[in-house]
């Protein structure tokens, strides 16, 4: 059985609920992120994805430097433990309509997954089947003729 330690990214950046907006986006650039997690006491109590910075700051038309990062944070947080099963943790995103959820040993946070590591995951089960191969090369070349440029 496959749990969540087992497909998460263990690469979690964690800030504080003062942090400006502005070093919120430049820690995510940096570290190359989707995603950063707001602790308070070290417990993980939000997150702001790169989503929120477009839709609580960039659409909304306001200046980053005047926001912090308790501003723009989505709040709960779905959180799971490193041994919840994959499908625990794939009801969980699809039941909360959520693409990420965090990863806690205890109360710290350990790791992120994404839709992304879903995929990752699916493809490194499927992949090595043959037939799943030879289908998806001949689904490419049947589709092919469909496509329009």
């Amino acid at each position: 059985m496959t749990i969540a330690r087992d497909i998460m990214s263990k690469k979690v950046i964690s800030i504080e609920p003062t942090v400006s907006a502005t070093e919120v986006a430049k820690l995510m650039d940096r570290n190359n992120v989707s995603c950063v997690v707001l602790t308070k006491d070290e417990k993980p109590y939000g997150i702001i994805t790169e989503r929120d910075l477009l839709s609580k700051i960039t659409a909304q038309n306001k200046k980053s430097s005047d926001l912090t990062a308790k501003d723009i944070m989505s709040s709960p947080i779905t959180l799971v433990s490193s041994y919840t099963p994959v499908d625990e943790v794939a009801q969980k995103m699809i039941a909360n309509k959520i693409r990420r959820v965090v990863v806690s040993d205890g109360e710290q946070p350990i790791g992120i997954i994404t839709v992304t590591d879903f995929v990752k995951h699916l493809n490194s089960i499927l992949g090595n089947s043959e037939s799943y191969k030879k289908d998806i090369y001949d689904n490419l070349f049947e589709e092919y003729d469909h496509w329009n440029y």
